[in-house]
């Protein structure tokens, strides 16, 4: 369902560690803040961010690599 997308890796004045080469990886719940910033700029934010921000909530408090119990918005 969700894809990786590349993570841009800020520069840090320390440097990395010797030998480290991990790599940052996309949060699995981007895709749900998303949608949360996009639904506060359309219409009338008390309407249209409770839905899409009970999703992202949901996906916040689910465990990695757990389905959401419910993508319905009621």
């Amino acid at each position: 369902e969700s894809e990786q997308r590349p993570v841009p890796r800020r520069e840090s004045p320390w440097g990395l560690p010797e030998g480290d080469k991990r790599q940052p990886k996309a949060h699995r719940c981007n895709d749900r803040v998303e949608d949360v910033v996009q639904a506060a700029f359309e219409g009338n934010p008390f309407k249209t961010v409770p839905g899409p921000f009970k999703v992202f909530w949901q996906c916040m408090r689910s465990k990695p690599g757990y389905p959401l119990l419910s993508t319905t918005i009621s």
